[in-house]
């Protein structure tokens, strides 16, 4: 059996794997790396996939998919109900951004449309069969849909890809599912966002955040919240319910579509249905014929407003920048990861943000709260002993966490890889 990596490897972003076995060969993941400049793509010469597996929605497992059929590699998409759904907004959505940005896409619509006609969904727990080997879909415990993925060749050789992993629960998701641990592993491919560090403790993170929020509108501001569409645009109304504030809270981007889907089509998926939907139906929905009127209301009043992207790449959250960089009782509050390169990133890291052709220095405040969806340190490390496997792989995470987690890995006596790019390993 031999796993190339075709993306994902040192460096969080366009994860691809490819698995080779005697009669089959598969895709882990088709994922886009978004950046300051143009996106980066999987390495995907010489490939020939009779199925690509897909972890979950996200961008960076998804955004390269339409490619394979631009190239006319077709073939069957296997992933949950819940992560097709969404994958197809999130595609479109990347695609009509690419479009306004006059970037030069390795794809279009009819790819999307084609990419999303060959998938087949595929219920968490079950065993499926495919020429030479069992596949499984456990509960990942990342966003709602995710998934780790088990393939077992011909009773041979046995492959846990974890995808992205969360163990602990949140407002939206249960915690991950390992029971996969039960089975002999042969090579557990890890991420490894987190491999150097714990996340603070959740309740007094949240508590840290709506406080923030709380003095924010209190001073008259407005209190801007860059969220991810899928997962946590959702946790931060859920979050900011309890505030019980006066003011609106405005939902605005991708983030609209995304509750509608989670609650209309596939609300199995969601930890708290209910209160999802009770929340949502008394948060003030923004549309962009609306915007300017949210504007005038949140520069008389203050308020909050959660809008895509979370990374500040795009997306309505521009706008809201646009309009209160300058207003020093106004706030700019991250509430995930931003990846090396991206906007969000690079605002934190040297306090400027360009807008057009400025580079403005914003006089809000600026607050980072890691409401991560991802492992920390000992939980990856928990996947790794309960798993047990013969092989570790060691991907999706930049150079530090990446080496950090290695070193770990050797001391507890496991056999470790850590591939680059293009880098073959055979098992």
């Amino acid at each position: 059996m031999d796993i190339v990596f075709r993306g994902g490897a040192m460096e969080v972003g366009r994860s691809c794997i490819e698995v080779r076995s005697d009669n089959s060969n598969i895709l882990l993941d088709c994922g886009v790396k978004l950046s300051e400049n143009n996106p980066e793509y999987p390495i995907l010469n010489k490939i020939y996939p009779d199925a690509v597996f897909i972890s979950h929605a996200h961008l960076d497992h998804t955004g390269s998919l339409p490619i394979l059929s631009h190239l006319h590699l077709h073939c069957p998409i296997y992933s949950t109900s819940m992560t097709r759904a969404l994958t197809k907004e999130l595609l479109k959505d990347s695609l009509k951004i690419g479009m306004e940005e006059h970037r030069e896409l390795p794809f279009n619509k009819g790819d999307i449309n084609r990419i999303l006609h060959h998938h087949k969904n595929v219920e968490y727990g079950k065993t499926y069969f495919m020429r030479d080997f069992e596949y499984t879909f456990f509960d990942a415990g990342h966003i709602p849909g995710s998934a780790s993925i088990y393939l077992n060749y011909a009773n041979n050789r046995k492959v846990l890809y974890t995808g992205d992993i969360k163990l602990s629960k949140t407002r939206l998701t249960k915690g991950a599912d390992l029971s996969f641990c039960d089975n002999d592993i042969d090579v557990l491919i890890i991420e490894s966002t987190y491999g150097d560090k714990n996340h603070p403790d959740r309740k007094q993170l949240e508590k840290e955040f709506l406080n923030k929020v709380k003095e924010t509108v209190e001073r008259r501001g407005t209190a801007i919240i860059p969220a991810f569409a899928v997962d946590r645009s959702q946790e931060a109304i859920l979050m900011l319910s309890d505030l019980n504030l006066d003011n609106p809270i405005y939902l605005d981007g991708m983030g609209i579509k995304i509750t509608e889907i989670m609650l209309r089509q596939h609300p199995k998926y969601i930890r708290n249905h209910k209160k999802l939907k009770r929340v949502f139906l008394n948060t003030y929905t923004v549309e962009s014929d609306e915007r300017h009127y949210v504007m005038r209301d949140l520069k008389e009043n203050g308020g909050v407003v959660v809008s895509t992207a979370g990374m500040l790449n795009g997306g309505p959250v521009i706008k809201y920048i646009s309009n209160f960089w300058n207003d020093p009782k106004s706030s700019l509050i991250f509430t995930g990861y931003q990846v090396k390169n991206t906007a969000g990133r690079i605002l934190l890291e040297t306090g400027k943000f360009p807008i057009g052709e400025m580079v403005i220095k914003p006089k809000f405040e600026i607050s980072f709260y890691e409401f991560s969806a991802h492992a920390g340190m000992d939980e990856l490390r928990t996947v790794v002993k309960k798993a047990n496997p013969e092989n570790l792989i060691i991907q999706h995470g930049e150079e530090e966490p990446i080496n950090t987690f290695k070193e770990w890995a050797i001391g507890e006596g496991f056999n470790t890889f850590v591939p680059k790019l293009c880098d073959k390993i055979k098992i």
